[in-house]
């Protein structure tokens, strides 16, 4: 058979990897770009600095867009069209994939562009607070010379923003392709998040993030407590609920095309084939990949060939949660609900026919599941609270961290006085050091920040008492840690553990309850040098505590906690000072040198 030729000219673009990068002015979403181009290698295209470009280059097409720009009139949505796709084709052969910034403004836009140019394959919405973003604006104000970076413009252009930008979200969050980042903090804190977006996303095949998932199928007759039982594990484990039934109605609700396409099936009395529903939980799964502790799929498989099609497709369930209860029992509590469900189904008659339909459907995923000891189930007739109890014990037992598979790892503690620049060395290890060996990089801080983000009942607790200026426990910051490690043992067994230990007793505890370090890295910065980057990045960071008061008292802190931490490891031989004043390249120069000559 001959080879098929490569695609060339617009075609090639069909099969390129688009982001749309979405957020309002002052969410730094071009900060954020140039993270992405440089680690993962795509290309940055805005449609504005095309458009300057095009102008300054003086050609015939540069002066008559000049001339539109100067009566006022908005440049034709064909002509920033043609310059994408130009911009596209000029890289689409070196290129990892394109970041479309700051488009689409306009639903149009985006619709066009995905008809004509390629289809996005997600849209990354930088999600700040105007205030937040006002604040940074008015920051930028003061070096930058812009006439539009005032009080009365900003106000306007956030206004502009949400009235034109909410539609094109509203419309991509429809299909499950908006991925939202919440970027009030810092630069790098963010980027922590777009990290695990892209890394899930670009990784070697179709869905990778998802091949190691954690899914659990529950299963259950109707009035069984299924539905109760996933919001009490939602909350305490920090698992997504999806539910296929919930998935097909919001799509049929959006109003998107393939939502008429799924009402036209329903209407006839047809079943919604497969592949759309398999479809539609990827798409919810791929959407939560990065920030969800696993995934509970509610009321499925239904049948046999779902629960293969989906393990073959998306995942590998790590075990079917059955609730167990007597016919009897589940009729008596649908016949309750109906008192005040206005459910035209909760009739003894029809829960009859139910349930019945649910024996024989079931029974066969059931069986099958069971020869392959992946069924847990639950007598379900009592309580809510004492079925969840026996539910917690499945949860402990099935994804208690492996602790003893941690007595194996290389720890190197990452220690340095903020603006040190360990943050950015550890984002180097990780990427470069040494090839076929491959760093985790975890900080005790974005842990934290991830639970309470995860919305856990650990971490509303958390929540609670960081809001109070309280400090966490160490018992929570260790039991984080050890997850974290146990998570990725599959993928690495070295960590770098940042900014950690901050004081003695956190050092001595981790090693007495996790393992022992296998050196210190500490970078060490004059408090001149590191007041000066903290002063530096305060300008576009938003960072509240990036000033000279707090950063004063934030190196002071630093120096009496953790000098005798410092101190310690150098008599145990473990410390590795690293001169810390030069540029990041200069200062990676010689961490490598270290980290080439051990033995990991």
């Amino acid at each position: 058979m001959p080879a098929v030729p490569p695609k060339t000219g617009e075609a090639a673009l069909k099969d390129t990897k688009v982001v749309f990068v979405v957020g309002g002015p002052g969410s730094g979403k071009g900060t954020q770009c140039a993270k992405i181009v440089e680690k993962y290698g795509f290309t940055h295209l805005s449609s504005g600095d095309l458009l300057r470009a095009e102008v300054a280059s003086g050609s015939d097409r540069g002066k008559r867009l000049n001339e539109t720009m100067e009566k006022g009139d908005l440049v034709s949505l064909d002509e920033v069209l043609q310059l994408l796709k130009e911009a596209m084709l000029a890289k689409a052969a070196s290129s990892k994939g394109f970041l479309i910034d700051g488009y689409p403004r306009e639903l149009d836009q985006g619709k066009r562009f995905e008809s004509e140019v390629a289809p996005a394959e997600f849209v990354l919405y930088f999600e700040v607070a105007d205030d937040t973003m006002t604040a940074r604006l008015l920051d930028r104000a003061k070096t930058s010379g812009r006439v539009d970076d005032n009080e009365e413009t900003i106000k306007k252009r956030l206004k502009t923003f949400h009235d034109v930008t909410t539609p094109v979200i509203d419309y991509y969050q429809s299909q499950g392709k908006v991925r939202k980042v919440a970027a009030e903090v810092g630069p790098d804190v963010v980027f922590k998040e777009v990290e695990k977006i892209f890394d899930a996303f670009t990784a070697p095949t179709s869905g990778p993030a998802l091949k190691d998932a954690n899914v659990v199928f529950i299963v259950g007759g109707p009035g069984s407590g299924k539905g109760t039982q996933s919001a009490k594990i939602v909350e305490r484990f920090g698992f997504t609920h999806l539910s296929s039934g919930d998935l097909l109605r919001a799509e049929v609700a959006s109003g998107s095309a393939r939502g008429k396409h799924l009402t036209s099936i329903m209407e006839k009395g047809d079943l919604v084939p497969l592949d759309e529903v398999l479809q539609l939980l990827k798409e919810a799964m791929m959407a939560k990949a990065a920030s969800s502790k696993g995934f509970l799929i509610d009321g499925y498989p239904r049948e046999l060939d779902q629960g293969k099609r989906f393990e073959s497709e998306i995942a590998v369930a790590k075990f079917v949660l059955y609730f167990n209860v007597p016919d009897d029992v589940m009729t008596k509590r649908l016949l309750e609900r109906a008192k005040t469900s206005g459910r035209v189904d909760d009739n003894e008659v029809t829960i009859k026919k139910r349930l019945q339909t649910f024996r024989n459907i079931t029974t066969p995923v059931i069986d099958y599941y069971k020869e392959q000891n992946k069924v847990r189930e639950i007598e379900a007739a009592g309580t809510v609270d004492d079925i969840f109890s026996n539910v917690e014990k499945v949860f402990d037992a099935e994804f208690k961290p492996n602790i003893e598979g941690l007595k194996e790892a290389k720890v190197v503690f990452v220690v340095g006085g903020p603006g040190s620049g360990k943050g950015t060395q550890c984002s180097k290890i990780v990427l470069q050091v040494i090839p076929g060996l491959r760093f985790c990089h975890l900080s005790s801080g974005d842990l934290l920040r991830a639970e309470v983000s995860s919305g856990s009942a650990r971490g509303k607790k958390l929540n609670e008492i960081m809001e109070k200026g309280d400090l966490v426990s160490l018992d929570v910051v260790l039991d984080l840690l050890k997850e974290a490690m146990a998570a990725n043992l599959t993928k690495s067994k070295c960590f770098l553990i940042d900014g950690y230990p901050r004081e003695m007793e956190q050092g001595k505890r981790f090693e007495n309850e996790i393992v022992q370090c296998a050196s210190v890295l500490y970078f060490d910065a004059s408090d001149e040098t590191m007041t000066s980057r903290l002063l530096e990045r305060g300008k576009s960071s938003g960072r509240v505590d990036d000033n000279v008061e707090t950063i004063k008292k934030r190196l002071n802190t630093f120096h009496n906690q953790t000098q005798p931490v410092i101190d310690y490891y150098k008599d145990q031989g473990k410390l590795v000072q690293v001169k810390a004043e030069s540029g990041p390249d200069d200062v990676f120069v010689e961490v490598k040198k270290y980290m080439d000559n051990q033995k990991w």
